[in-house]
């Protein structure tokens, strides 16, 4: 798998902002049937599997001739990385930056340390087949190995709301955004992300101390929102469903808000993958690092048997 080089921007699906995107013109919204399969809600302080970026120790390189611009130290051929979980035979590997997922072997030899990764343990784990990227999330989960998967691309949709107005708020600092994605392992079917917020939208440029200049962060509360498989805008099956109100901070949070939304955080949905008993959600986020680089975070929610719950996170920061 290939890791982005640190100087480059990380690529990614994102929402696509409803007032610039091609915009989805699906009929008129309409109730939810009766037979919608509605997600149960998750227990709040359940562990999260763990989860990790891989390693690919080396450097970069300008040479025109080496189309990875990074040159890998001995013993990192494309499919092999170190990951700081030593003592797992085998762990589930996504590849970021596709859909590409597959379960993989450590190699064994005793736990060592990587230069500038402080004092944590690592191995070397194998990945077969073909992985010319280097950015990879490593799971403790082997048990989630996806059956299908597929990279999402996502429209804004036009007209009303999938979602009825919360009554809770005044009309001036309420907003909405919707948007689908039509993956072909839904078989015609569509998924769709809805939701309302409240904060000031477009967001004002605020002095970052960090930067040394100004940037559009964005402060807004999510009111509902809800993610759903269904025939154009009638769900059949809620994957989640929520209406309490939350600070948006991270995670599937900021994936529900418009592209726009903010010039220091972006945030989408990014991948679907099916598993035995239901899906798997992938979201990747980025946040600007004091203008050199950036946080990267990507998140793994689970559904299965109509259960909604965050799995795995893994973060890292990559300077350009």
């Amino acid at each position: 798998m290939t890791r982005l080089h640190p100087w480059l921007t990380l690529v990614s699906l994102s929402l696509t902002c409803a007032c610039t995107s091609q915009r989805e013109q699906p009929p008129p919204p309409q109730p939810a049937p009766a037979v919608a399969t509605a997600a149960a809600p998750a227990a709040p302080n359940e562990a999260l599997v763990a989860a990790d970026y891989g390693v690919v120790p080396g450097r970069r390189t300008f040479d025109e001739n080496n189309p990875e611009h990074y040159i890998r130290e001995a013993g990192y051929p494309p499919g092999v990385f170190a990951v700081s979980m030593p003592d797992r035979p085998r762990l589930l590997a996504f590849d970021v930056t596709s859909n590409v997922a597959a379960i993989c072997t450590r190699i064994e030899e005793p736990p060592f340390e990587l230069e500038h990764r402080g004092n944590a343990k690592y191995a070397r784990f194998r990945c077969q087949g073909p992985w010319p990227s280097r950015e990879v999330v490593f799971l403790d989960a082997t048990e989630f190995k996806p059956t299908r998967a597929e990279a999402l691309e996502w429209s804004a949709l036009a007209g009303p709301s999938p979602l009825p107005i919360p009554r809770s708020r005044p009309a001036a600092d309420l907003h909405d955004y919707a948007a689908v994605a039509r993956p072909s392992l839904l078989d015609g079917r569509w998924l769709v992300s809805a939701a309302w917020f409240s904060g000031e939208y477009p967001p004002r440029k605020e002095p970052d101390e960090s930067r040394g200049d100004s940037i559009a962060f964005g402060h807004y509360q999510l009111l509902d929102r809800t993610l759903f498989i269904g025939e154009s805008l009638k769900p059949s099956t809620v994957l989640y469903r929520a209406n309490e109100p939350i600070e948006v901070r991270g995670g599937i949070e900021w994936a529900f808000l418009p592209e726009n939304a903010s010039e220091k955080t972006q945030a989408t949905i990014s991948a679907l993958y099916e598993i035995p008993n239901g899906y798997l959600v992938r979201v990747s986020m980025h946040d600007d690092h004091e203008g050199f680089g950036q946080d990267e975070s990507t998140y793994f929610y689970a559904w299965e048997n109509g259960r909604w719950r965050l799995l795995a996170r893994a973060e890292d920061t990559r300077l350009y």
